[in-house]
């Protein structure tokens, strides 16, 4: 039986204290260790290892030398690929991983930094103002309603859209778009107008404030469609924007009687059927009109007299309208039609408000809407066949 040393693995005999190799001491030498080596033991101790040498070159020991031969082959790539990888961990430690915690460090940072920018502001809503769950109006609920004027506070944050401004409430309940909102509290209105589609008659300046000296939001041209809101105690027409948010026009009451187009003065005379004189070139024109027409009509050549009759009779009966966008009062005059012994005027008004106007100024109407006439036809009605398709209601003179 050999004993192995647990230095280099080499066999020695069972009675050696130390390995014929390398010298290291072996398990005798341990359990004797504590006792102190005498001056004369050490010669003998190198004659016997050299003695435990020879011997041991006698003994075969190929497979302990073949695995501690494969161990040592091991042994360096082994502690190669260790250094390597103990060099990796270092570089990691001191730099990448110094450089990833300086970054998130400075992210931290920026976060806190914008965080602390945001404070919290008082806004009012300038319109009726929907309270959503989200920073967003595709996908978000709607919480509530935030009635016009209503003040509230909280952050304005970036919503999820990346572009629109929302308002965080400082209670967490929720969130406000931006754009109905305002730093200052809206006018009082006089006058609803229930967004009233308007089509501008000419260039028009809108204000940020009801106040002409608040800043100029925006020019409009003439033809521009506006959605009017309503007149404000101090005369402007406060307006919705169609980007989001509201503007004011000054000179609200003027504007208010020319919106149903640009002012046009009508004086009827019931006894004449003459309605002024701007009207009156109106109808001018269509009679001009319809000359030429029959002129056309006369001259045209016809199978027989019955053929001839047949078209007159059509050309007669037939009415010719014209559509206008003019404004009377506060009326709004859509169209004139040219019959064959009268004429109208079309109103988008109903009728009872077209005889309440024209008594107010100063006309006499009955209770049928009637004028008093001598020969002649004149009176207000709400419109019937074909007149329905351009007014709710008609002034009517004629035989």
């Amino acid at each position: 039986m050999v004993t192995f040393c647990t230095s280099c693995g080499t066999a020695n005999p069972p009675t050696a204290h130390y390995c014929s190799k390398c010298g290291s001491p072996l398990g005798a030498v341990e359990t004797a260790a504590d006792e102190p080596a005498s001056p004369a033991s050490v010669p003998l101790a190198s004659a016997a290892i050299r003695g435990l040498e020879a011997a041991s070159n006698t003994e075969k020991v190929e497979p302990i030398s073949k695995s501690s031969s494969q161990k040592k082959r091991w042994l360096f790539p082994a502690v190669a690929a260790g250094g390597v990888l103990a060099v990796g961990a270092l570089y990691f430690w001191l730099f990448i991983l110094d450089d990833l915690g300086s970054n998130t460090g400075e992210k931290t940072t920026a976060s806190t930094a914008v965080d602390a920018t945001l404070e919290s502001k008082q806004l009012f809503a300038m319109t009726e103002a929907n309270i959503r769950d989200r920073a967003t109006t595709v996908g978000s609920q709607i919480l509530g309603k935030l009635p016009r004027g209503s003040a509230v506070t909280g952050v304005v944050k970036l919503g999820m859209d990346g572009s629109s401004e929302w308002l965080e409430l400082s209670d967490g309940k929720g969130f406000i778009a931006v754009i109905n909102l305002s730093e200052f509290q809206p006018p009082e209105i006089s006058k609803p107008l229930n967004d009233r589609v308007w089509t501008a008659d000419s260039a028009l300046d809108i204000w940020i404030q009801p106040d002409t000296t608040s800043g100029l939001l925006e020019r409009v041209s003439s033809g521009t469609r506006l959605t009017l809101a309503g007149l404000t105690t101090n005369d402007f027409i406060e307006v919705k924007l169609g980007k989001g948010g509201v503007g004011y026009l000054a000179d609200g009451a003027a504007i208010l009687a020319r919106l149903g187009g640009k002012p046009v003065a009508i004086r009827f005379n019931p006894q004449t059927c003459s309605f002024g004189s701007d009207i009156d070139a109106e109808f001018a024109k269509i009679a001009a009109r319809l000359r030429a027409q029959w002129a056309e009509l006369e001259s045209k050549e016809f199978v027989d007299e019955e053929a001839r009759e047949k078209a007159y009779a059509a050309a007669e009966g037939k009415s010719a309208y014209v559509k206008l966008q003019r404004s009377f009062e506060g009326l709004s005059l859509t169209a004139i039609g040219q019959h064959y012994e009268a004429q109208s005027l079309y109103f988008s008004d109903p009728a009872a408000k077209v005889i309440e106007t024209f008594r107010g100024k100063g006309y006499r109407v009955g209770a049928d809407g009637t004028f008093p006439s001598t020969e002649l036809y004149a009176g207000i009605s709400a419109t019937r066949g074909e007149g329905a398709a351009y007014g709710k209601s008609e002034l009517g003179c004629g035989v």
